[in-house]
Parts: C-alpha cells; structure tokens; sequence
C-alpha cells in the first residue's frame, strides 16, 4: 500500500495550481492598469504650474512631461494664460517573463492661469524645455524698487 502523504501530484493538482498562478498575474496586471490610469488622469486634468511675480513681470511654469512642444496652444489676454496641449502617452511595463501591459491614452489637457496682476500680452515669451512650459509676460502698471538705508 501506499502512503497517502507521498502520493504523486495529479494533473488535476497540477491544473489547479495552474489556474491559481494565472488568477494572479491576472490580478496584478488589473491592479498595474487601474494605477496607471488614475495617475494618467491626474496628469490631464491638473498639470502642476508655480507664478513668479517679479517688479516687472508675472512668469509662469506649468509641468507638460511626455508632450512635443509642437502640440502646446497658448492664448494670453491681460487676465490669463490658456494652455491646450495634445497629447499621446505610450506605457509598457515588462515584469520578469510573465507580465507584460501596453498602455495608451491620448486626449486634450487644458489650464488656464490667472495673472496676479494685469499683463501685457503680445509682449509675452515663451519657452519650452525639459517637459516644463515657462511664459513670461511684462506687467502692465511696473513697480520700481528701490533700496532705503535705515538711519
């Protein structure tokens, strides 16, 4: 007789570890795919930007990472800036020899950035380096500065 605890593992054991190994990649690449679109949905709908007001002229950064410069619209008026930007974004994860996720997502951002002080609009630069937009408009109503001593 044989021992029951020695017994020789069945296809069918082997069938089910089989289907158990798959259920997990399965659950992995589903929790892999759902991050990426929630961090490909933060991206689209709110790009980080910082305003820089200096005596004569309000600068604006606004982080576009992934987008050609060829695809970036800005339309100034003294109040604001509007940015539209397409974009394609491309993913491919590799994990090991057994998960792999091709990821695409594509769309329109926009942003659009009050001035804190009024600006003059078809004086404005802009420039685009490193994934991060920067325009630079001079202020209409410039402050001077000047240096006091203190007696």
């Amino acid at each position: 007789m044989h021992d029951r605890r020695y017994r020789k593992r069945t296809i069918l054991d082997r069938k089910g570890l089989i289907e158990r190994m798959l259920e997990d990649t399965s659950r992995t690449i589903d929790s892999m795919k759902q991050d990426l679109e929630r961090s490909v949905v933060d991206y689209t709908f709110v790009p980080g930007k910082d305003i820089i007001e200096t005596d004569e002229s309000v600068i604006v950064h606004v982080d576009l990472p992934g987008i050609n410069k060829e695809d970036i619209e800005l339309n100034l008026t003294e109040t604001k800036l509007k940015v539209k930007a397409d974009f394609n974004i491309e993913l491919e994860v590799e994990h090991g020899n057994y998960i792999t996720l091709h990821d695409r997502k594509s769309g329109v951002m926009r942003r659009t950035v009050r001035f804190p002080k009024k600006v003059i609009p078809n004086e404005a630069e802009a420039t685009f380096e490193h994934g991060v937009l920067t325009v630079e408009a001079p202020k209409l109503e410039r402050e001077e500065s000047f240096s006091v001593k203190i007696k």
